[in-house]
């Protein structure tokens, strides 16, 4: 029994760090302002939905933030760093439906 237990554990951890992965780095690129990442999410995501991902997945955002864009930009393979805004990628990527939530 304790093997099976191991095991779901392991299965867990392993789908959150794939999961959370394809959608930081999918969060990085919208940030970024890549077209083509914000018709991938757009397509397979609405705003809520979307956003409960990147809260889910924070700690995975943030370390491929720090791979992506901090590491890069302070040894010089980048000119501009990307700014970390998840509410400013969130109105990027949605912006109809986070104009219905203004009103």
């Amino acid at each position: 029994m304790d093997f099976w237990i191991e095991l779901l554990k392991l299965i867990f951890i392993l789908t959150y760090l794939v999961i959370g992965f394809i959608i930081a780095f999918e969060s990085i690129l919208c940030m970024g302002g890549s077209e083509m990442a914000i018709g991938w999410v757009r397509k397979r995501y609405k705003l809520k939905g979307f956003m409960f991902s990147t809260y889910v997945f924070f700690p995975m955002l943030v370390l491929a933030y720090l791979f992506l864009e901090v590491i890069p930009y302070y040894t010089g393979m980048t000119k501009t760093l990307v700014k970390f805004d998840i509410s400013e990628m969130l109105y990027r990527v949605f912006k109809d439906e986070s104009d219905k939530c203004d009103d």
